[in-house]
């Protein structure tokens, strides 16, 4: 396989990803990032700070922050205090925000159901194994760059 054919991959599933929350976005006044924000909270209770977002979102700081600013501003999420540690802020889902958050979710779980369509669960293990030992290769390639930069 060519190494384009990866990246098109990506591409592919990304576009059909955005596409398939376009009208819910619409009729919620959301921006893709304020879907993504949303789903991830949901999905990750326990990664709930700015930081993971952007970690495991791959989004920037300033477009995470704006959009959970907006999300807040709307009644979708509240920031409370750290436990442990005063200068962390954690984001958590208020109704408005769970309820639309579940709604996404219907979403996402028909966007995998349709990529993965004909999977027997064997062959769906093996592709999560193949995709965990990729992710370890790139992120062991992408610190030893960070590392050299």
């Amino acid at each position: 396989m060519e190494t384009g054919t990866y990246i098109s991959h990506v591409n592919h599933f990304r576009k059909f990803y955005d596409l398939a929350f376009k009208e819910q976005a619409r009729a919620y006044g959301f921006q893709m990032i304020d879907v993504h924000i949303l789903l991830f909270l949901k999905n990750n209770p326990s990664l709930n700070t700015a930081r993971d977002i952007v970690i495991s979102r791959g989004l920037s700081k300033s477009n995470v922050s704006n959009a959970l600013e907006k999300l807040r501003g709307r009644g979708m999420i509240r920031l409370g205090e750290d436990t442990e540690s005063r200068r962390i802020q954690r984001i958590f889902l208020e109704p408005a925000g769970e309820e639309a958050a579940l709604e996404l979710k219907k979403t996402q779980d028909w966007c995998f159901a349709q990529m993965l369509a004909g999977f027997s669960q064997e062959e769906r293990e093996y592709m999560n194994r193949i995709f965990k030992r990729i992710d370890t290769n790139v992120s062991a390639a992408l610190k030893a760059l960070e590392r050299s930069s």
